[in-house]
């Protein structure tokens, strides 16, 4: 099976103009290729397609690689313009903008702003998530760290405008462009096919290599990064993206017993709707099967309303008074996972979060499930 290339997300090829644009006005260094540190600690090699100085500040360019994921980002421009400041002199007042010690992170033409509750990003702030602005933030201290000065710093997407209409973020309520996206900075191919031919492989190694009856399986690196916080076997825990019925048929076809599925309750509410492909355009009812939770559990007809018509489940999140919810919904998801694999051998536990990695609830026997394979793990 041919091997899929990955590529950069919006954020890595930010913080790769970042860097040269810095490096451009400070040191009147001309790169043609930047290296910056994702967030996993990988070194990332992007080429720089062009560099602009000018006396106190410099533009960069690079031009989009997505590797072979279908992203509609593959081949624009992201392009970011740095501006140097004396360290006595104050940042203007950008709404819109992060500010940090002596950084200012904004974007410009082609990224959009948030205007719904729910986001990873604020409302009223340009819609660059928490990932991007670190390694925007560590690329440029690292630069600017010992001259005295500040970096006012512009991130704009000449195409941005056009290339939003072929996404969610107007629905989202990201408006004016696209979003600055990225958890590393590392961009992996998502055709479905060998997406799933490749999931498969890494369940059936894990099976063979490391043995045992149970797996973790996370929606994404969130759910990843919240395992590994939390003491989880890191060995044994797969990121399934959306194809949550796949890999649950393809965990009992190979042997596994025990079935753990941890992750954002974005992606969880779906399962307990017995949404097994988690993917927008699968399916949605997010807020449905949330909302007609919340009326079992007697749940105001206010906050019912408000779940409703909530933007994210972040949002809807907030309007939750009875809690005992989240811990419905976890349930409902392990039992729906359980039907699904058609094993009455097979048990399946759900833990939910939110984006802040705060716990919000979990299915019965998560922990009971949790120390015993633990337990087997060091026997």
């Amino acid at each position: 099976m041919k091997k899929l290339k990955s590529g950069y997300t919006t954020g890595a090829c930010a913080t790769a103009c970042v860097k040269a644009a810095l490096l451009a006005v400070l040191d009147n260094k001309n790169i043609e290729t930047a290296e910056i540190e994702a967030l996993n600690g990988e070194t990332l090699k992007i080429p720089i397609k062009k560099v602009k100085k000018r006396k106190n500040s410099a533009t960069a360019v690079v031009e989009k690689y997505s590797g072979d994921d279908p992203d509609v980002t593959n081949g624009i421009d992201i392009c970011v313009k740095i501006k140097i400041l004396e360290k006595n002199r104050e940042f203007p007042q950008i709404k819109k903008g992060y500010y940090f010690n002596n950084i200012l992170i904004y974007g410009g033409y082609g990224v959009g702003v948030a205007t719904k509750k729910g986001l990873q990003c604020p409302v009223g702030k340009s819609a660059i998530n928490p990932g991007p602005l670190k390694m925007i933030e560590n690329t440029a201290v690292e630069i600017i760290q010992e001259r005295n000065i500040r970096a006012e710093i512009i991130i704009y997407i000449p195409s941005g405008k056009e290339k939003a209409k072929k996404t969610f973020n107007e629905k989202l309520g990201v408006i004016g462009g696209l979003s600055v996206l990225g958890s590393t900075g590392i961009l992996n191919p998502m055709s479905e096919e060998a997406l799933k031919n490749s999931l498969y492989t890494e369940l059936k190694v894990l099976k063979e290599n490391r043995g045992g009856d149970f797996v973790i399986f996370s929606f994404g690196n969130h759910g990843k990064k919240y395992c590994e916080e939390h003491g989880l076997n890191t060995e044994r825990i797969i990121v399934m993206s959306n194809y949550v019925g796949f890999m649950l048929e393809s965990a009992a076809e190979l042997g596994f017993k025990k079935i753990f599925l941890v992750g954002h309750i974005g992606k969880a509410v779906k399962i307990a709707g017995g949404i097994y492909n988690t993917h927008s355009r699968t399916a949605d009812c997010r807020m449905e099967i949330m909302g007609a939770n919340a009326f079992l559990i007697g749940e105001s007809y206010e906050n019912i309303m408000k779940i409703l018509k909530s933007n994210t489940v972040e949002e809807a999140c907030e309007y939750v008074e009875k809690k005992e919810l989240f811990n419905l919904i976890a349930d409902k998801a392990a039992q729906k996972s359980k039907e699904y694999v058609r094993d009455e051998k097979i048990e399946c536990e759900v833990m939910l979060f939110a984006f802040s990695g705060k716990e919000l609830g979990h299915s019965k026997g998560f922990y009971r499930l949790l120390n015993e394979v633990q337990k087997s793990e060091e026997d």
